[in-house]
């Protein structure tokens, strides 16, 4: 693995994609500052501000390293600034300027710093265009492919790692340290990056028994306990023993790129009928990648899934327990662990080709364990193309 930039004409070919949107929708030009946006539109995390006009060349205004922005985009105005209040005078230097419908990504930008710009900047009338810019996300590249590809080769390995070393009386943070040091060996950039607001996530959950079953802060099926309030979720110090489900959800980062999958496995083995519970979830796996295609809507997915769940009397077991059940079976991937599309409800948006999302049907039963099968997939012209390939059996660790 080596330290690599994003090619320039994969650059480009996102600002052209994204300034169509803003010329559809009458927008003068996008002001970004997240980080993730930020490293999609031109390959660095430099603290910056970067202005893409409807039409012409974008200008990277960089506050931070600007001879590091400079190595890592290959944007072709990358320009010094002292602060954001001289962005109006550093843009009149290429006969921009923030005046009227101007883009910025308000689900995601502080409350004090949308102010600040409405005070620097007061002939600018801003508008929200954080859903053009995650259409524009949602569709992968080929390059884009190529790096989840590398992830999802690194889970594989990270699967078999735990298949050959767990061992009964190791604590879950244990396991968690065992499989983050390989991942990171391989090249696994460590952070995974949310969206959503107050959503954390750690590059990998290992849960045994009960404790996988305890809901958490995060809008997801499995939390776990944690080591500390402060945090609230992932491992813990919980043992790990014999007979039980272990539920280990790992994502790995590379180039900027996550991917994300969930085995189950068990030292001895597990009772009848949480192995009927882990027969549906890949019942229901299959059925996703016989149903998916282009054109269908991501929200029926979710209502035939839990349709089916609840016909096979998993009602109330499935995605969570009762009232903590996430409303979502699987989820985009890409930059954030969080993108479009999403597998739920409210999101009637239609599969597409080069759409990437992970899918993970997932049974909690309270006072029990967890059960669930959680795997990548790239949609194409027929279907999917499954991408991570590790074995989805219930994963039998041999006692010693």
């Amino acid at each position: 693995m080596e330290y690599e930039c994003t090619p320039g004409e994969e650059i480009r070919w996102r600002i052209r994609r994204f300034q169509g949107l803003l010329q559809e929708n009458g927008v003068a030009a996008a002001l970004i500052s997240q980080n993730a946006d930020l490293f999609y539109f031109t390959g660095t995390i430099q603290r910056s501000f970067l202005f893409v006009p409807a039409r012409g060349e974008p200008v990277l205004a960089v506050t931070g390293n600007l001879d590091r922005a400079r190595r890592e985009s290959r944007l072709s105005h990358i320009v010094p600034l002292k602060n954001g209040h001289w962005l109006d005078q550093t843009l009149a230097e290429f006969d921009y300027s923030i005046q009227g419908q101007i883009g910025l990504e308000m689900d995601v930008l502080p409350v004090r710093y949308y102010f600040s710009l409405r005070q620097d900047f007061p002939g600018a009338d801003f508008r929200d265009v954080s859903e053009y810019i995650r259409q524009v996300r949602m569709i992968k590249s080929e390059y884009e492919i190529s790096q989840i590809r590398k992830g999802a080769e690194i889970l594989d390995d990270v699967m078999r790692e735990a298949q050959g070393s767990i061992r009964s009386g190791m604590t879950e943070l244990e396991v968690d340290a065992l499989l983050g040091a390989l991942a990171r060996r391989r090249g696994h950039q460590g952070c995974l990056r949310m969206r959503g607001y107050n959503q954390e996530m750690f590059y990998g959950h290992i849960f045994c028994g009960r404790i996988a079953a305890l809901p958490s802060s995060m809008e997801t099926p499995l939390g776990g306990l944690g080591t500390t309030p402060a945090i609230a979720q992932g491992a813990s110090f919980n043992v790990i023993t014999s007979n039980e489900p272990i539920i280990i959800d790992f994502g790995v980062g590379i180039n900027g790129y996550v991917t994300d999958m969930t085995r189950t496995f068990v030292i001895g083995k597990l009772s009848a009928e949480l192995e009927e519970a882990y027969s549906f979830t890949r019942e229901v796996k299959s059925f996703m990648e016989g149903w998916v295609r282009p054109g269908r809507q991501c929200s029926l997915l979710y209502q035939e899934a839990v349709e089916l769940a609840r016909r096979r009397g998993y009602g109330d077991y499935f995605m969570g327990y009762r009232e903590s059940q996430a409303a979502f079976i699987g989820h985009g991937l890409g930059l954030e662990i969080d993108e479009y599309p999403l597998i739920a409800p409210h999101f009637h948006q239609e599969f597409q080709p080069n759409m990437v999302f992970a899918f993970e049907p997932k049974l909690v039963f309270p006072d029990v364990g967890v059960v669930g099968v959680e795997d990548d997939y790239l949609v194409t012209e027929a279907g999917v193309e499954r991408l991570t390939t590790y074995d989805d059996r219930v994963l039998t660790i041999g006692l010693l």
